[in-house]
């Protein structure tokens, strides 16, 4: 019969509570019932296995046989004339007549071996080669320490982070620090003690603690490492300016046997000439966003994102996992290398190994000049398909990513990258609208970093970012009067490619097939001063741009519009300049040219605010596509002749003057507005002039004319 046991002392952090939960179904599984599952619920891990906990308890102190754990590559291993104390203590482990030391006796002979005469540690390649040769003659019993100690390559011996440089982090030595721990709790080495009885009790209270957090246990003055920061000991540890390394030795000796589950392996890039290199389940460069304590420039060896799975499972299943543990975007076959990756690779694809959660640790150095284990939060594993737009901006963003992380980068656009990162690595965790809107607005600012940043573009070669689907549009829409406005004026541009929007944001060209940076651009007229000059600025640049190519009237054609109420909170100051300024930066980026038939023809309907201004409505009929106005479905298109003077009036603070030239047009051109009194702040022409540019469709044109036009009737 079995039973689910929780241990509650093995839980997802810190790093050496979730390498014990490992160790302990590695352990049990090998040694004790071989039909024994485990599984993460909540934050502890679950065993289930036939027998009890005292069963369990009794084997770990009786019966469990360890891994046979050495390292003579590195000094203080005990296999040295100077590893006095080191070497003592391995004597003491192999004096003892007990079969389930049987396998460290044979891999301690084996290290004499390949030591041989030497009185010092090797270094260069005589370490190699020490490497190589116990890969050879040690026993198959601690096949499994070394896959998780080093790989060897072809140019160079390769260490997982977890296990420090071949079992040993700056002068801490795990394998020795391990024979230490197992000295101070197995039972055969406790009965040369003064009251040996109490030091077993003390022992079994110290296991108990360890596995299902049961009574209050002592802790033993003695290293712990990279493993649990809380436990390292080091500046503000405790009262006083430094603090002692306190560990329940059981947590210490589960964790290593834990680790050997993240066995290493060798891999070639599928590519001409790629040179073999390490491959660490689960292991990756590390990426400085989506924490808190992220610090630039600190020293991070790399991240570890640890599998949590809630289904019960085999110690094989759980091994398979480890042995695989490489994580690549499916769509490019592209490998994950960093923490960033990693993310987004979990957001895009999920994972198909029963996987349900990560727990991300960043190996940082924080205590001095050792690396401290820093739990740095849980990414949930589910598809977010909005993740997956992200794949539009790949290369753009491997090359800023190359920029930004060379010399001489300015630091405003270093800022600029970190900031995309970090809001894709948000979206990665959420899938949400509003994140993929945030990545959208970062996107834009730090290409508009590039685009003030001539001579660091050049000398980087950075393109300008596009080919951004129209998918981003729908899929980050917040349902604002502020996007709405802004998706109007990005889309501006004519059917042939020509007059983009982003022309006059930013020094580019921009045509059906690219966009390409264009410098000295006299139709960049986006610059430090408040949004509604700026939009004022464009459809003034419009005008005198279409008197020079001869066209009878300046490119507005647009593909999304704003309805009516936006327009009239833009016009009121209802609406957020600062965020239609960074909506609009971001918009502007997509390739309005694929947008669907459908978005072209969505409408807004003919409700006019009571707070629309009449003065903005008959305006507005003289800035239409083309001049086109089409009264009624059925009637005929009337053009109206553009008006340049109308935009430099009003930015001068003469509406009226202004109103008085669009009467007089429409009344040339033959209809007739109801009056000729129309009147508007001239304190607020530039913003009126702004409004003129934005897009609407055709039935609040319409709506507008028939507002402010007397009927074809009443006329006659």
């Amino acid at each position: 019969m079995t039973e689910q046991i929780i241990l509650y002392g093995c839980v997802t952090e810190p790093l050496i509570h979730y390498l014990k939960a490992l160790g302990v179904l590695r352990l049990v599984a090998d040694q004790l019932d071989s039909a024994a599952r485990g599984a993460w619920v909540g934050d502890a891990f679950a065993l289930e296995t036939s027998k009890t906990k005292d069963e369990i308890v009794s084997f770990f102190l009786n019966e469990y046989r360890p891994t046979p754990i050495v390292a003579p590559w590195n000094g203080s291993s005990g296999f040295y004339p100077s590893d006095k104390k080191q070497r003592a203590m391995v004597e003491m482990l192999c004096g003892v007549e007990n079969g389930r030391f049987d396998s460290y006796k044979q891999t301690v002979k084996a290290a004499r071996v390949v030591v041989g005469e030497r009185a010092q540690q090797p270094k260069d390649e005589s370490k190699v080669e020490m490497l190589r040769a116990s890969r050879r003659i040690f026993p198959d019993a601690a096949t499994e320490w070394l896959d998780a100690a080093y790989v060897l390559g072809q140019e160079k011996p390769d260490y997982p982070p977890l296990l420090g440089s071949g079992g040993n982090d700056g002068r801490l030595d795990f394998t020795v620090n391990f024979i230490a721990r197992l000295l101070a709790v197995l039972p055969e080495f406790l009965g040369k003690e003064k009251q040996p009885q109490e030091r077993i009790t003390e022992s079994t209270r110290q296991l108990r603690a360890a596995l299902f957090a049961e009574g209050v246990s002592r802790l033993d003055k003695a290293a712990v490492g990279q493993f649990h920061p809380g436990g390292a000991g080091g500046a503000n540890a405790e009262q006083g300016i430094s603090g002692d390394s306190f560990v329940n030795p059981w947590d210490f000796i589960l964790a290593i046997e834990g680790s050997l589950l993240m066995a290493s392996a060798t891999v070639r890039q599928l590519a001409a000439g790629a040179r073999t290199r390490a491959s660490f389940p689960f292991t990756v460069r590390n990426s400085s966003v989506g924490y808190g304590t992220a610090v630039n420039g600190e020293k991070v060896r790399a991240e570890l994102w640890l599998p949590l799975w809630w289904r019960l499972s085999a110690y094989a299943e759980v091994a398979h996992i480890f042995r695989e543990g490489r994580v690549q975007f499916a769509r490019h076959r592209k490998l994950v290398r960093t923490g960033f990756d990693f993310a987004r690779a979990v957001a895009e694809l999920g994972v198909d190994r029963g996987i349900d959660a990560f727990q991300r640790y960043a190996f940082i150095e924080r205590n001095g000049q050792a690396n401290l284990a820093t739990p740095i939060g849980a990414f949930q594993v589910r598809e977010r398909p909005r993740a997956r737009l992200i794949h539009d901006v790949d290369r753009w963003l491997d090359s800023f990513a190359r920029a930004a992380s060379g010399d001489r980068v300015p630091p405003r656009v270093e800022r600029a990258g970190k900031r995309v990162e970090e809001r894709i690595f948000r979206l990665c965790e959420s899938g949400s609208a509003d994140d993929l809107l945030d990545v959208l607005v970062s996107l834009g600012a730090a290409e508009g970093e590039l685009a003030e940043g001539e001579r660091f573009r050049d000398e980087k070669g950075l393109p300008p970012l596009s080919g951004l689907r129209p998918a981003w549009d729908s899929e980050s829409n917040d349902d604002s009067d502020e996007f709405r406005l802004a998706g109007a004026l990005a889309a501006i541009c004519s059917e042939t490619g020509g007059g983009s929007f982003r022309e006059n944001l930013e020094p580019v060209e921009v045509t059906q097939k690219k966009v390409a940076w264009k410098d000295k651009s006299v139709r960049a007229v986006w610059g430090n001063r408040p949004f509604e000059d700026n939009l004022a600025g464009v459809l003034h640049r419009r005008s005198i741009d279409a008197r020079a190519a001869g066209l009878s009237h300046p490119i507005l054609q647009s593909n999304r519009f704003a309805s009516l109420k936006a327009v009239s909170a833009f016009l009121n100051g209802e609406t957020d300049d600062a965020k239609l300024d960074e909506f609009l930066r971001g918009l502007v980026l997509l390739d309005w040219h694929q947008a669907e038939q459908s978005f072209k023809s969505r409408t807004y309907g003919r409700d006019i605010p009571a707070s629309l201004p009449r003065a903005y409505a008959l305006l507005k009929l003289l800035f239409l596509p083309s001049g086109r106005l089409l009264l009624d479905e059925d009637g005929e298109i009337i053009t109206i002749k553009h008006e340049p003077a109308i935009v430099p009036l009003l930015c001068a603070g003469r509406a009226s003057d202004a109103l008085q030239v669009a009467y007089q047009r429409l009344r040339a051109t033959g209809i007739e507005p109801i009056t000729k009194e129309f009147h508007y702040d001239n304190a607020e022409g530039t913003r009126l002039a702004a409004a003129l540019l934005i897009p609407i469709d055709e039935l609040s044109i319409r709506a507008l004319a028939a507002l402010v036009l007397r009927k074809k009737t009443d006329v006659e």
